[in-house]
């Protein structure tokens, strides 16, 4: 094959002087990169065959060069004069490097940037509060100290539980308990949601908030007001790993069950992934949602063996994942260059026999309950199901060396044994090399990037590994405070530079879209007490709008797959964009149909028996809305800090120039109808939807 090889400059934005340098070594073709650039300059070098599909295969945003996801091309020296080195296996191929600016942000509009992806959505509160808003200088800068300052002081807030919130506002009559988790009924909230106790669901008043609702409504409230915003968006984030879900699920409407389950990630988002692992094993309702819970050991003779789906379900989502991996992030292969697995279906067969033996804890007195279940406690143990034999565990090069099919079997045939198993197995999975970055490159997924490069994902797995990020932390292994550091806190996820690069970023949760114009718009409960008599902010029914409501995902995959690739460009180009699942032409429409019902009446309407009308305050906005150029320049300045802070591009901008442009601004309700007219519109913008 006659291989031919060519510099070609054509920059994106800007043309480079000098093109890239080509040497052929062998069947490689070494390319010379231009030395790292600092600043606000964002160069990339594609390739391609035709002069027409280029493909971006490397980047730099002013911390070297590296690889633009999907690609893993060796890049080395890490200091000036680094170079790529490509395997031809084609007639010819062109290479060409770009360079594109960015305008550099206020502080103001790093700091809503930031909270856009730390947050629910920033308020104009949180915005001008954020430390070093106003300086004058090192504000987007690594070691980027402020946004360590405000994560510092979120990690020290109390949390939020939601099952805190639930308890103190439900039946009095039931304040007794031991619980260190529980508390009693208080009297200054009223009795505003039902409580079962027994087969017969309290209902006094009659429009209280009624148990099939009440936990959404916690939820919503919660992630709309609570003051740990970082807390409640993070265990959002580790939610979608630990699934469970009412759809197919009986006793949905025993809200406390649910509300103990959620506050697990909650009391553990800054704590340590260990924790996480140990509780939703020991979940009444993680055991009835994966039906484990009552699990027991083979018996031949029936032909019956143990339930297989939580050892199957721990191992593919909530830890390791389906194929071995680097640390960051790439396929570990074989000698031959194909994928390895992780495990296999004997693997979940042994595994599944140390999750027998599990059954719920008996009823007493202080919970809710409907009949005679206890889906509050943790999980006991009865010895008479479980399976004490020796069981085989993965292999797999670990923290404490190599373990080349391990076992575990119990030290003594009793309760002790049996959770010493259970305990063992955890210990395995978390020591396991690829529990850091499986769960790295998911929850970078959930919080900033879409597609994070193999640099990214591999700071974050050592975050996790280490127990640190730049020497912030406990030190031990699981430390999820240090994980989210390095999310937030890589450059990758800080650079605005990196709005030059077409794959990076993500596409915001439909549900999270409609919650950041609740937060920016400071939406509260009606001030008349017959419109909402308990000072709830909730959303109805909103699943109709976004495909999402939390405690209902459609399966334990969550509501979209991290791998899913919609068809078009981003497939084409071999890239992830998972919310794309649950963004199609229907979810849409109707999401900005919930937006316009938001901006125009707030949360109108019942929850259950309730009335829980709440409404957006726009008194700012309309006071910035004067019929003046300056009037129009100051809506849209404002607008674009709260929603799009950064990436309004100058085209955008004009067409809503000249939309608001077309309302008379001459009395106070003109001023109205113009400010909602800009929110609607800036619901329907690409910056608006995607975080970069």
């Amino acid at each position: 094959m006659t291989t031919l090889c060519f510099g070609l400059v054509i920059g994106a934005a800007t043309i480079l002087a000098d093109p890239p340098e080509i040497t052929l070594n062998g069947s490689d073709a070494e390319v010379s990169l231009p030395d790292a650039t600092g600043g606000q300059s964002f160069r990339v070098l594609e390739r391609s065959e035709d002069f027409s599909n280029w493909e971006p295969v490397a980047r730099d945003y002013g911390n070297g060069w590296e690889n633009i996801f999907p690609f893993t091309l060796p890049v080395s020296p890490t200091g000036p004069g680094q170079f790529l080195t490509d395997a031809i296996n084609v007639d010819r191929r062109f290479y060409r490097v770009g360079q594109s600016s960015s305008n550099s942000l206020t502080n103001e509009h790093a700091a809503s940037r930031f909270l856009q992806q730390a947050t629910f959505g920033p308020t104009r509160a949180m915005i001008s509060s954020f430390p070093g808003v106003g300086s004058l200088s090192g504000f987007n800068d690594p070691p980027y100290t402020f946004y360590q300052q405000w994560i510092d002081a979120e990690i020290a807030k109390s949390p939020t539980l939601l099952r805190v919130f639930w308890r103190e506002r439900s039946d009095p009559s039931y304040v007794q308990g031991a619980d260190p988790y529980e508390v009693a009924h208080n009297a200054a909230h009223g009795q505003q949601f039902s409580y079962y106790v027994g087969t017969v669901a309290n209902k006094t008043p009659n429009n209280e908030i009624t148990p099939t609702h009440s936990k959404e409504a916690i939820w919503h409230h919660a992630a709309m007001t609570a003051d740990d915003a970082l807390r409640q968006r993070a265990a959002w984030a580790i939610s979608q790993t630990f699934v469970v879900s009412t759809v197919g699920m009986t006793q949905t409407d025993i809200g406390e069950s649910w509300l103990k389950y959620y506050d697990i990630f909650l009391r553990h988002t800054f704590g340590n992934f260990r924790d996480i692992i140990e509780e939703v094993t020991y979940s009444p309702l993680m055991g009835y949602y994966l039906s484990y819970q009552g699990n027991a050991k083979a018996n031949p003779s029936a032909g019956t063996f143990p339930d297989e789906n939580y050892a199957r379900e721990i191992m593919q989502l909530f830890t390791i994942g389906l194929w071995l991996l680097n640390q960051d992030g790439t396929l570990a292969l074989d000698g031959n260059g194909n994928p390895v697995p992780t495990y296999d279906n004997d693997d979940i067969f042994e595994i599944a026999k140390i999750f027998t033996g599990l059954r719920l804890e008996t009823t007493r007195t202080n919970i809710e309950i409907r009949g005679t279940s206890n889906r509050i406690d943790p999980m006991r143990t009865n010895i008479w199901l479980h399976d004490f034999t020796t069981k085989t565990l993965l292999d797999y090069d670990g923290p404490e060396g190599p373990l080349t099919r391990p076992t575990i079997v119990a030290a003594t045939q009793d309760d002790a044994g049996l959770r010493q198993e259970i305990s063992s197995f955890l210990d395995h999975l978390f020591n396991h090399p690829n529990t850091p970055p499986f769960l790295a490159r998911n929850l970078i997924q959930r919080m900033t990037a879409s597609n994070p490069s193999p640099n990214y994902i591999k700071a974050v797995a050592d975050a996790f590994t280490h127990g640190h990020y730049n020497g912030v932390g406990t030190m031990a292994r699981g430390d999820m405070s240090a994980v989210f550091r390095a999310i937030l806190l890589h450059p990758e996820a800080r650079e605005v530079t990196l709005s030059g690069d077409t794959a990076h970023g993500k596409l915001r949760e439909p549900l999270i879209r409609l919650l950041s114009y609740a937060r920016a718009f400071e939406i509260a409960p009606h001030s008349d007490p017959l419109e909402n008599p308990y000072g709830i902010v909730a959303f109805k029914n909103i699943a109709n709008e976004t495909a999402q409501e939390p405690f209902k995902s459609p399966s334990v995959f969550n509501y979209y797959l991290p791998g899913f690739q919609p068809t078009g460009s981003i497939l084409d180009r071999n890239l992830f964009a998972p919310e794309f699942q649950i963004h199609n032409d229907v979810t849409a429409l109707s999401l900005q149909n919930a937006i316009r019902e938001l901006v125009l009446s707030g949360i109108d309407g019942t929850l259950g028996t309730t009335k829980l009308e709440s409404n957006l305050d726009l008194t700012h906005e309309i006071t910035l809305a004067e019929d003046t150029v300056a009037g129009h320049d100051a809506l849209l300045d404002h607008l674009e800090l709260m929603l799009t802070p950064g990436r309004l591009s100058a085209t955008n901008r004009a067409t809503l120039f000249t939309a608001i442009d077309t309302i008379n601004g001459d009395t106070t309700e003109q001023r109205e109808d113009r400010v909602e007219m800009a929110l609607q519109l800036f619901g329907l913008l690409p910056e608006f939807n995607i975080i970069q």
